[in-house]
């Protein structure tokens, strides 16, 4: 490790050692007035360094109208922290829910509301996000409304008799243009409007038998769905920092072998795979 990444490293783990130990003291909200919803949701030993995330986030040039933490009743049971307390304690939302895996950082906020009016924005509870993380997002989707908006996602490959090559042949998108087969990454935070919550919530927890660890799939599913089409923020893909031992256990690990590859059979039916085959950027 060179010089420079250590004292990156060092410079987080400071970071957040002073969020943990002046949680009792802060005063700031970490809501505020943009206009959108943050969501997230943490399980097991995350819970105990989803703080630094949350706080991430409240540190931004501008905070949500709401940011919510969604958890498994299980884990709620086990007690939540005292830090996520004070967190609640300055506007965070801890909701308790069925246990739907990665899909609880957007299921059960889509169907909470009969009628959304504000964009989600998802969240990884393993992430450091910078200062215009969602400052960009939003400015994204005033300018491009019609479009889902997220800073990294991989490029939906297809072999030639049409059929969806294996996932792990896909690649980094290299373009901010949208692109119908550009499957967003959650891990760098994706901004959905409110018709992609109205497509997945069509549905209820199908996703449990045909997509249970591919949230990120199945709302790629219901934004092609719902007539809307995914954009990278930049050209580049954008990899944001990682909470120091929050990665002890990561669906990467199911997914990225083969796992995602039944879950997309599942996922994308015929018609799905049509407008997918005659896609591309635009």
């Amino acid at each position: 490790m060179n010089a420079r990444k250590i004292t990156t490293a060092v410079r987080k783990r400071l970071l957040i050692a002073r969020w943990r130990a002046t949680a009792p003291v802060r005063r700031r909200p970490v809501i505020g007035d943009a206009p959108a919803v943050v969501s997230l949701t943490s399980y097991g030993h995350r819970l105990s360094t989803v703080f630094a995330t949350i706080e991430s986030i409240a540190a931004g040039s501008v905070r949500p109208r709401r940011l919510i933490l969604w958890v498994a009743h299980e884990d709620l049971a086990a007690g939540m922290t005292s830090v996520l307390c004070e967190l609640q304690r300055r506007g965070l939302e801890i909701r308790v829910c069925e246990d739907l895996g990665a899909h609880k950082k957007y299921y059960p906020y889509a169907i909470s509301l009969a009628v959304h009016e504000l964009p989600l924005v998802t969240a990884d509870d393993d992430v450091l996000y910078p200062l215009r993380w969602l400052e960009t997002l939003l400015d994204r989707h005033v300018a491009f409304p019609e479009n889902t908006i997220g800073y990294r996602g991989e490029i939906m490959r297809f072999l030639d008799d049409g059929s969806i090559a294996p996932y792990s042949t896909w690649q980094l998108s290299a373009t901010a243009a949208p692109d119908i087969r550009l499957v967003l990454n959650g891990v760098g935070g994706v901004l959905y409007p409110p018709a992609v919550l109205e497509e997945a919530r069509a549905y209820g927890t199908q996703f449990l038998t045909e997509c249970p660890r591919g949230d990120d799939l199945w709302l790629h599913r219901s934004t092609l769905r719902s007539g809307l089409l995914p954009r990278q923020v930049f050209d580049a893909p954008v990899h944001h920092p990682a909470v120091p031992g929050s990665q002890r256990t990561a669906l990467m690990a199911t997914n990225v072998p083969g796992g995602n590859d039944e879950q997309i059979r599942r996922t994308y039916r015929e018609s799905d795979l049509d407008m997918l085959r005659g896609g591309g950027s635009s």
